[in-house]
């Protein structure tokens, strides 16, 4: 069964009409921001395009494990990121010596308050993917599945920061790598960290819906599993129309987009055809 522009079609995109308004949000913002037509509003559209992703995320992750089990997911992603984060900026391990500058704003200790809310939307895409991937399409976590989701969501997680750190590093300058590194400035260890922290955070939450979640049929339309990939392809906009509009830096910005198109985008592209395949008693 396909999705078509019927009836049938325009209730599913009203009865997610937030979730459609939040993406196309931070769609719109993605696609303008590498005009630079916003000036010195930029920090503002910054704001609301995160404040997007993450509306987004809290609808579309309530609606799926009810606010309790997202409160959950949220708490640990903070409390394992920011462990983590904190540990290797005092001891190198598990993702490498560096520092955060004051790009990112006010820090709980070390780490910016901005990065723990972004292991959770950034988590919860990966999450959520990798779930319809492999076929756990209910609201709590199947036996089978328990250690194959956090192990395929750590990949999408690690991709997505592939593309990212190049360009808040090496260009932004949001963190600084003191060794430097063989990625454009980044080490190879940050991605290892990168998969080891992701997989603890999803392997703890899959272990507390495997133990007090029923795994229930979520019984949401076609459009809500849609918008979860069309979301994580969002937060690689950027990536893929930087080179065309960048004039320093290119060879970076041109890593980047190469990385993204085999990385973030065809991950994208086959959770969707896996989406419009699935039967509709499955959804």
């Amino acid at each position: 069964m396909h999705a078509n522009l019927t009836p049938g079609f325009a209730l599913e995109i009203k009865q997610n009409l937030f979730l459609v308004i939040s993406a196309a949000v931070y769609w719109i913002l993605a696609v303008l921001n590498p005009w630079d037509l916003f000036g010195d509003a930029s920090e503002a559209v910054y704001y609301i395009q995160n404040l997007a992703w993450l509306v987004f995320v809290l609808i579309h992750g309530s609606r799926r494990y009810g606010w309790d089990n997202l409160f959950v997911f949220f708490t640990i992603a903070f409390l394992i990121s920011w462990s983590s984060e904190s540990a290797s900026i005092a001891t190198g391990y598990p993702f490498g010596n560096y520092h955060y500058s004051d790009l990112l704003g006010p820090k709980i200790g070390t780490v910016p308050m901005a990065i723990m809310p972004a292991y959770f939307v950034s988590g919860y895409l990966a999450w959520t993917m990798s779930t319809v991937l492999l076929g756990n399409l209910g609201t709590g976590m199947q036996k089978r599945n328990r250690l194959l989701v956090p192990l395929v969501a750590s990949f999408i997680m690690v991709m997505w920061d592939f593309c990212l750190d190049p360009i808040r590093s090496t260009i932004d300058g949001a963190w600084i790598w003191e060794d430097g590194g063989a990625y454009h400035g980044v080490p190879i260890s940050n991605f290892v960290g990168w998969y080891l922290t992701s997989f603890l955070i999803f392997q703890v939450f899959s272990w507390y819906l495997h133990r007090s979640s029923r795994n229930e049929r979520v019984g949401q339309t076609r459009i809500y599993w849609y918008l979860a990939s069309a979301m994580y392809l969002g937060t690689a906009v950027e990536f893929l129309l930087d080179p065309f509009f960048q004039t320093t830096n290119l060879g970076i910005y041109w890593s980047v987009f190469l990385g993204c198109m085999c990385t973030m985008l065809p991950t994208s592209l086959l959770y969707f055809i896996f989406v419009n395949r699935a039967d509709h008693d499955c959804l």
